[in-house]
């Protein structure tokens, strides 16, 4: 595939971690890609005209690398079939939409990588790809997935009721299994997070709004820690020096906020996050204190500004 130079608008640099604005569409030529998340420092884009080619873009080296078009997707096909029928649906807006995240295994100059997706437009559903694949391969054991991870050499995926699943992905066999179907979050309706902290641990992150009397909206978060020895759950109530960043649509890490290379810009017992909805204007950057309960707004995007991912070291120096 052709390289394609990638313009987007300037990054935020908080000591160690990378805060990487994105425009929703990247322009070459007659070519319009549509960005629908990032993994391992690369943007995951979409080929908006038919066959729907996807694609890893490493926006700091500028490689591609090519994953199966969309409409190997029965749900896709469908879509495209209504298009035909009725121009004005609104299907191709659907399509644009169809990848809510992706996860890859490692780095994509190993052999043996692997891609996990949320997908569907009806509710989050779970595909995959390794390399040299022509088309997605389905997990049908698992629905209305919220998030997905990849931590200590697994897959995880965890649906809007809060049942974590392990993904099996053996081409012959694919399943997502349940690992763990009783929590202390099982139920909640907020927005769940996966997030990595240090030494391997895996924490979901509740995001949650509290509303006064006088209707004022407050946001405000919880962590448990999954032991996945003891299958149990305890809860976060101190963060320990570490910040944590949260993307909905990209990766979610805890580091210290200590570390040599912060410079100090890293507030520790911290979270960072995106306040808004790319379908419902600008988004925002802000950090909550844990101790204080406070929320503070860092960094406001203009509306050409819709998506915003977090980015490691590792991610910028994998070549």
């Amino acid at each position: 595939m052709p390289e394609t130079s990638l313009a987007v608008p300037p990054s935020v640099l908080l000591g160690d971690i990378l805060l990487q604005p994105c425009t929703v569409a990247i322009f070459s030529g007659n070519d319009q890609r549509w960005i629908c998340g990032s993994t391992g420092g690369c943007l995951l884009t979409l080929n908006v005209s038919f066959h729907f080619e996807v694609s890893l873009h490493n926006p700091f080296t500028n490689t591609v690398v090519s994953l199966p078009p969309l409409i190997s997707f029965e749900d896709v096909q469908r879509l495209l079939q209504f298009q035909a029928i009725s121009p004005h649906s609104g299907a191709l807006t659907l399509i644009k939409e169809f990848v809510k995240k992706a996860v890859a295994s490692k780095s994509l100059l190993d052999s043996d990588w692997v891609v996990l997706i949320i997908y569907s437009t009806d509710g989050g559903k779970l595909g995959f790809c390794r390399r040299g694949d022509k088309q997605w391969t389905g997990l049908e054991s698992a629905d209305h997935i919220d998030d997905i991870v990849f931590c200590n050499g697994v897959f995880l995926a965890m649906d809007r009721t809060g049942v974590i699943y392990q993904c099996e992905l053996n081409p012959n066999d694919p399943k997502a299994v349940p690992l763990c179907t009783a929590s202390p979050f099982r139920y909640d309706p907020c927005k769940k997070y996966f997030a990595e902290s240090d030494n391997g641990k895996l924490w979901v992150v509740l995001q949650k709004l509290d509303v006064s009397e006088d209707f004022d909206f407050t946001t405000y978060f919880e962590i448990y820690e999954f032991n996945s020895e003891t299958k149990e759950w305890t809860t976060v109530r101190s963060l320990r020096g570490k910040a944590l960043f949260l993307s909905p649509q990209g990766r979610c890490v805890a580091v210290l906020a200590g570390e040599a290379g912060t410079g100090g810009f890293v507030k520790d017992d911290s979270i960072y996050f995106i306040d808004g909805s790319p379908s419902l204007g600008p988004l925002n950057l802000s950090v909550f204190e844990w101790e204080s309960k406070q929320v503070k707004k860092l960094l406001h995007q203009s509306r050409y500004c819709s998506l915003m991912f977090w980015v490691t070291p590792a991610d910028v120096l994998q070549r």
